[in-house]
């Protein structure tokens, strides 16, 4: 089986959708008038290419999904040991929702695991019906389907994206064959068809140099994901280590982004996460959010979710929900000193930024201790306290509202009038990302010397100490793509491919079951879906 990428597949996924009209009678008048828009749409683009670009953003919506508390995102990083959502009273309870994330005790009825699946099957079914859309408008014009082979490519890019996804997260992954059937793809047939995809539609995207319009995927972005995929084929595979082929190639398609003269490793961490953030040299893939975007979710979100109600940072837009944290073993991973009773001590400035402290009373990167008005006054919780961030949280079942360390990561945007919109964008694959999955590449590879100079060079550059080595079961590599990348949807994926996600111990987590890997096929999906069955273990 193979990706299909003609119009065929299209066709057949659009009838399924249709399955349950009745009326089979063809209406001539609007095929009249679609034949008639198609044919107008089909010159204009003959005579102005760039207006293919239009036709690909309905494939890109699905991305924004990435910014809801309780959707996708959740199941990347509220399942770990970066991020945990405890119970403050009657707030953030909901029958026990982000409790069972966070013990990883949720079943197949869990809302998130179904919000989750939704996002990226929807995200593969609109894909499908824009390359359907493209396909259509050129009715089989040998020149329109030249011209548009970088547009189609961007589209087939975005199919594999949410595909990738449904086979991390999930194991299987919905599918229509060449035949129009429905079926459940396994992980290691999709993982091989999402490679064929990408190796395949790579070469035919724009490279950034050549690509004028901000926000869209590239040919360097293409290489990116080649390079996760391979890095993660051995858990796909359900093999315990990675294979010399996979890792040569992981570090193949790292390179073609390393060495691409439009992407660097920024020289201010934070900037990358700015409400002005349009100009970054590391975004690869990004989530376009702004003032006028009309989705649902946008660049507040990531603010809203973890700041105390109080926390406004002076402006009526910003309302906080007083909800995720970080846990108090993330916290502690930061210290350089190793001393017990002072705090974090360390130099990195991926820690904690003072920027914005003036103008909103809020510092960027991890919140701990006594929190201040934008006029200095020391801030209250709901209840008399002072507002002082703890990193323990005594019992998460019923935790203060000052407990736990807050990540603020996304600047708030002090412009936005909006109690939902910012303008900041949103890195769904970044190049410092690349640069750490080379080193961990080489490492799997047996070259230590070559992951430790980069690594090291890494933590230079953001202000850490040099390591000395790197261990044998690579913890310092993991350690360090935490510190880079904390809140940003990879940890989870990092957890699993070095043991520790279900293996591991955080504040409120237990060890548990090694079908935790993956999440469980939603109850929905199997009473209403042929094709899927349970994963083992729910």
């Amino acid at each position: 089986m193979k990706f299909n990428t003609y119009k065929s597949l299209a066709v057949a996924f659009v009838s399924m959708l249709s399955v349950g009209c009745t009326n089979l009678e063809p209406n001539t008048d609007f095929q009249v008038t679609q034949e008639k828009y198609y044919a107008e749409q089909r010159k204009s683009i003959l005579e102005d290419p760039t207006k293919l670009s239009a036709l690909s953003l309905p494939a890109y919506s699905s991305l924004f999904q990435f910014m809801g508390e309780r959707n996708i995102y959740a199941l990347t990083e509220g399942s770990t040991d970066e991020m945990m959502t405890p119970t403050r009273g009657n707030d953030w309870s909901d029958n026990g929702l982000w409790l069972q994330l966070h013990k990883q005790e949720w079943g197949a009825d869990h809302l998130i695991v179904e919000n989750g699946w939704n996002d990226m099957s929807v995200g593969i079914s609109r894909t499908f019906n824009t390359l359907k859309d493209i396909y259509d408008i050129g009715d089989g014009d040998e020149y329109f389907l030249e011209i548009a082979q970088p547009y189609l490519a961007e589209v087939r890019f975005l199919r594999a994206y949410y595909v990738w996804q449904v086979l991390d997260l999930f194991g299987q992954v919905p599918y229509r064959n060449e035949d129009g059937v429905n079926v459940a793809l396994d992980r290691v047939t999709a993982t091989n068809l999402v490679i064929q995809e990408l190796e395949e539609i790579t070469p035919l995207l724009f490279e950034k140099k050549d690509q004028p319009e901000y926000g869209k995927v590239v040919r360097e972005t293409g290489h990116a994901l080649l390079s996760k995929v391979y890095l993660n084929r051995f858990i796909y595979n359900g093999e315990s280590s990675a294979s010399k082929e996979d890792m040569d190639k992981a570090i193949e398609h790292a390179d073609a982004v390393l060495n691409s003269p439009s992407y660097r490793l920024a020289d201010d961490y934070f900037q990358l996460f700015d409400f002005n953030n349009q100009d970054s040299p590391e975004a690869l893939l990004i989530i376009r959010n702004g003032y006028n975007v009309s989705s649902e979710f946008s660049g507040q979100t990531r603010a809203l979710m973890t700041l105390h109600y109080s926390q406004t940072g002076g402006t009526a837009a910003l309302q906080p929900w007083n909800g995720m944290c970080t846990t108090e073993e993330f916290f502690n991973s930061w210290d350089q000193d190793g001393i017990n009773g002072n705090g974090v001590e360390t130099t990195d400035y991926r820690f904690q930024d003072t920027r914005y402290l003036q103008s909103t009373g809020l510092n960027l990167g991890l919140l701990e201790g006594q929190q201040y008005s934008t006029s200095g006054v020391q801030l209250k919780d709901r209840n008399g306290n002072l507002l002082a961030y703890t990193a323990e949280i005594a019992d998460i079942s019923n935790a203060q509202e000052f407990e736990g360390v807050r990540v603020l990561k996304w600047a708030p945007d002090q412009l936005s009038e909006n109690f939902w919109r910012a303008n900041n964008d949103v890195a769904l694959l970044r190049f410092a990302d690349v640069y750490l999955m080379k080193a961990e590449a080489l490492w799997r590879n047996g070259d230590a010397a070559g992951a430790l100079t980069i690594i090291n060079d890494l933590r230079l550059r953001r202000g850490n100490t040099v390591l000395s080595s790197i261990g044998v079961d690579g913890q310092e590599i993991l350690d360090e793509r935490g510190f880079e990348l904390y809140w940003e949807g990879y940890r989870r994926t990092d957890l699993v491919r070095f043991g520790q996600f279900t293996k591991g111990t955080w504040a409120g987590k237990d060890v548990t079951t090694e079908d935790r890997n993956i999440y469980p096929i939603p109850s929905s999906v199997l009473v209403s879906s042929d094709g899927f069955s349970q994963n083992s273990g729910y």
